[in-house]
Parts: C-alpha cells; sequence; structure tokens
C-alpha cells in the first residue's frame, strides 16, 4: 500500500516575527541563516535590524524627467538688474509661478526623522529653435510643502537636435532652508534629463525617488524559493535582508 505524500507547500513561504523581531518559520522554529546575501560562517538565528526599522536620512534624490521644448516670457521674474534672481521673493513669486513649470514633488526624511516636502519647478532662460535650450531648475521645501524657490547651481543646456542634455552635472547639492540641517545631493539617471516637444507643455517625470525612510515596521515577511529573505515594511519598500540556511529553508517549507 502507498501512502500519498504531502505537498510542498509553494514559494514564497510567509514567515513570523515574535516581539524581538526574530524571525520565525510557520510553526514558530527561529530561521537559522546570515544576515544580507553571504553564508560565511555558522548559520545563526536571524532577526530583523534595528536600523532598518530606525529613520534613514534621505542622501540622495535621483530624479529624471522631458522638459517640454520650446520658452517663457522670463520679463515678469527678472529682478532690477535684469537677471533671474537665484531666491524668488514674495514680490517675484506669482510672476514666477505662471512663467515656470511644475516638476514634482517628493519626500525627504531629515536626520532629525522629520519628514520634509521637497518640491520642483523649471525656468526656461533661453530656447533657441537651431540652438537649444537653457532651463534652470527651482526647489522647494517645507514641513507642508511651502517655502521660498532656491535655485540649483547649474544650468542644464539642452541639444536643439537631440534634445538630451549637454552638460549633466553628476550630483549638484540641493539648497535647503535655514531651519533644515541636511546635506542630500540631486542625481539624474544617465540619459534621462530630455527636452523633447509636448504637446501638453508639462514636465513629464519619469524618475523621482530617494534613498532614506521614516521610522517603520515590518508589514510581512517573506522567503523565496532561492532561500533569500525579504521583508515588505509600512514605507512601502522591500529589502532583501536576509538569507537563509538550507535546513531553516527545508522547516519552513516542511511546515
Amino acid at each position: 500500500m502507498f501512502e500519498r505524500a504531502t505537498a510542498a507547500k509553494p514559494f514564497p513561504v510567509q514567515l513570523r516575527l515574535d516581539s524581538g523581531q526574530r524571525i520565525l518559520a510557520p510553526q514558530g522554529e527561529a530561521i537559522l541563516g546570515w544576515l544580507g546575501g553571504g553564508s560565511a560562517g555558522a548559520a545563526q538565528p536571524l532577526t530583523v535590524p534595528g536600523d532598518l526599522l530606525a529613520p534613514y536620512p534621505t542622501s540622495s534624490i535621483v530624479y529624471a524627467c522631458n522638459l517640454p521644448a520650446g520658452g517663457n516670457d522670463p520679463a515678469a521674474v527678472l529682478d532690477v538688474s535684469g537677471q533671474l534672481p537665484s531666491e524668488i521673493g514674495p514680490d517675484l513669486e506669482d510672476g514666477f509661478l505662471a512663467a515656470s513649470l511644475p516638476g514634482g514633488q517628493t519626500a525627504i526624511i531629515t536626520p532629525d526623522g522629520e519628514r520634509v516636502i521637497v518640491r520642483f519647478r523649471w525656468f526656461c532662460l533661453t530656447a533657441h529653435v537651431s540652438i537649444g535650450a537653457v532651463w534652470r531648475c527651482f526647489v522647494s521645501m517645507g514641513r507642508s510643502g511651502a517655502g521660498a524657490w532656491r535655485a540649483i547651481e547649474h544650468d542644464y543646456i539642452f541639444d536643439a537636435g537631440g534634445g538630451f542634455v549637454l552638460n549633466p552635472p553628476g550630483a549638484v547639492a540641493i539648497p535647503w532652508a535655514d531651519e533644515f540641517t541636511t546635506n542630500v545631493m540631486l542625481t539624474h539617471s544617465e540619459g534621462m534629463l530630455t527636452s523633447f516637444p509636448c504637446n501638453l507643455g508639462r514636465v513629464k517625470i519619469t524618475r523621482l525617488a530617494t534613498d532614506g525612510w521614516p521610522r517603520r515596521h515590518v508589514l510581512s515577511i517573506m522567503m523565496q524559493d532561492d532561500n533569500r529573505i525579504v521583508a515588505f515594511f509600512s514605507d512601502g519598500r522591500q529589502q532583501m535582508i536576509a538569507t537563509a540556511a538550507p535546513s531553516s529553508r527545508r522547516a519552513a517549507r516542511a511546515a
């Protein structure tokens, strides 16, 4: 007489956490393994690292977009010397908002764990069908998104024929308001900062991402079929945090 074997549960396997953030198999056994992607040394009971739950300050914003080909009339924004100021005061803000284009917004986390809104706007300094265009990016930050508009110290020059930026800056510092003490760099994906025609005349954002997070907790945690343990956090991110030992993998699969 043959006994039918119980079918193994398919991956991914839903794991558990105890009150001390130890990673457990479905039946409650501790999962053994190594933090990160290594496997050196003896496997140890795995615990979610505390630094993945504590606030992590933002250090970089990755930004890619297409700026619509064409220009605007900067007259309403120029100061008494005929120049576009690096900081837009209240007397020029209405003209600046009318002559510039919104470039999206995101949230950053300060070293104090505070969530701050960062907004972008683009202003076309010059535009010519045969020469190309020059754009300047302005940034505003604040707890509710409000704050003075400050120019990034780099003017973006675009090729008229190809529509790509001719002088990519690599990484540039974001000009922060005085009340915030933080250092965040703005970087652009290679080849993803463009200036092509847009029927709607809007900035099309293709990427806007930061590398920081607020205080958070694990919503769920799973083991994949290659032993990777992936955590899903309350801020919407997911991350591979550990590698399970083969014995732990078999125990979880048999549960």
